[in-house]
């Protein structure tokens, strides 16, 4: 008796240890070497879910350098273009707070200006980083049709900044109160242009439903009409009334008209109308500021 029982229940235990098996290996995955480009993304992508965003830009410059041939390191491109636009946004906003506080009558003049160039700089660093990540688009030679954007929509609805209203009417804020500010304007920075590039500028609920899946697929020609306008954005910290370099002016605007022609060929190659329209404007706006020597 005792050894029927001893080899009824030997035989119940491995019944049960098949089925753990057969689930675990079901749901069993391979871990991810940390040393490998599609870690260093996944990364770069909860660092940016959860606005760090300094750590995201610093995790896709590192699949660059280690991985530059990865299909990671491709899509962390496309997070990195954002990732740059999206601060050197926020710093312009801030730098022209600033100035607007300036302007007004008061003590605080001096600092606010201070503080205004101080962003302007900062605006700076975060715009050439954006020009130096065009250059892999703008020479990619692949027959690449499509470029994917994944990332989330932040769930987090910007309010009106009104901490920046104070400094529109000459006030100073306290090192808290910058931080806060700089972080709110650099939160809806990454709004404005994830909606930009995702092809829903000015209407955020859009955006979100464009990337409620958590990817988009832009079409390689609207892609690089939205660089071109960027970099022409980005071109004007460089102008006459903010840092004043002329050498850096023209080069925003030599590779703003790269862009332009670029995307003229591919549309040749891919119509569009919408994209056209895009793009003409684009070539428009260059063209209007060559005829009045504004191209430096």
């Amino acid at each position: 008796m005792r050894n029927l029982f001893s080899a009824r229940t030997f035989r119940l235990s491995l019944g049960f240890l098949g089925v753990m098996l057969a689930t675990s290996c079901g749901s069993w995955k391979p871990e991810i070497s940390k040393n490998s480009p599609e870690y260093l993304y996944s990364q770069a992508k909860e660092a940016m879910a959860g606005a760090k965003y300094d750590k995201a830009i610093s995790l896709t410059n590192d699949l660059q350098q280690k991985f530059p041939d990865s299909e990671y390191t491709t899509k962390a491109r496309i997070l990195r273009v954002v990732l740059l636009a999206a601060l050197s946004s926020a710093y312009r906003d801030m730098a022209e707070a600033y100035l607007a506080g300036y302007e007004k009558p008061g003590a605080n003049s001096g600092k606010l200006r201070g503080t205004a160039f101080d962003y302007y700089r900062k605006q700076k660093n975060a715009a050439l980083g954006f020009s130096e990540a065009c250059d892999y688009f703008l020479k990619d030679t692949s027959a690449t049709k499509t470029y994917v954007l994944e990332c989330n929509f932040p769930a987090r609805q910007m309010a009106h900044n009104k901490r920046l209203d104070e400094v529109k009417e000459g006030g100073v804020l306290d090192g808290e109160q910058r931080r806060a500010a700089e972080e709110d304007e650099v939160w809806d920075g990454m709004l404005n242009t994830l909606s930009f590039f995702v092809g829903a500028a000015g209407d955020r609920p859009r955006a979100k439903k464009l990337l409620e899946n958590g990817t988009k697929t832009m079409d390689r020609p609207e892609f690089i009409v939205r660089l071109g306008r960027t970099l022409l954005d980005n071109q004007k910290v460089f102008g006459r009334q903010t840092l004043n370099d002329v050498q850096l002016f023209r080069q925003f605007y030599d590779k703003a008209l790269r862009c332009s022609e670029l995307s003229q060929k591919l549309l040749k190659e891919s119509p569009s109308a919408e994209v056209q329209t895009m793009a003409d404007n684009l070539k428009g706006e260059l063209a209007a500021m060559e005829k009045k020597g504004e191209k430096s």
